[in-house]
């Protein structure tokens, strides 16, 4: 046997009860125990250390159970609020492109149309548009970024900054 051929055996005896292993390489855990005593004695021993943890009785004090059932129900509200916010954002967004190529195409049309009216050139008239009609997406962008939680790490309502005052 082959030092790599212990280590994969030792590998897949730790993992196979926690994530599970591919039924190929339960086969071939199998074989490999039933003839290298020294993996078998691994896998033996990591059970009798396993079954000892099991025996032992695990409690946790009173108050730590309500904290912990609270910031559940906490983080549970918070992931119900922000899913909600994420689907109202959602159509908002569709509804916005809507409006954004509908009012852009009357948008040029008209501007086509006033720069034949007043013989101007209408790339001229057609670049003012666009300028006008892109200003107010590109402030409203830069004030959600300025007050994006990102932007202002020392921000309370932000859960990662509460969840690291509690360690504190």
């Amino acid at each position: 046997m082959t030092n790599s051929d212990h280590d994969r055996a030792c590998e897949l005896v730790l993992v196979r009860d926690v994530e599970g292993i591919s039924s190929g390489e339960a086969v071939w855990l199998v074989t490999h125990l039933e003839s290298c005593a020294e993996c078998s004695g691994f896998a033996e021993g990591l059970a009798l250390a396993e079954l000892s943890l099991r025996s032992i009785p695990v409690t946790a004090p009173g108050s730590l159970v309500s904290a912990t059932q609270t910031r559940v129900r906490q983080r549970a509200a918070e992931l119900r609020d922000h899913q909600t916010r994420t689907f109202l954002i959602g159509i908002s967004f569709c509804l916005g492109l809507l409006w954004s190529a509908g009012s852009a195409f009357v948008g040029l049309k008209l501007s086509s149309w006033l720069a034949d009216k007043i013989h101007v050139a209408p790339w001229l008239i057609a670049t003012g548009f666009v300028v006008f009609w892109l200003t107010p997406a590109v402030a409203i962008a830069i004030g959600l970024l300025a007050h994006h939680p990102l932007s202002n790490p020392a921000r309370t309502d932000w859960p990662v900054a509460r969840f690291k005052e509690d360690l504190l």
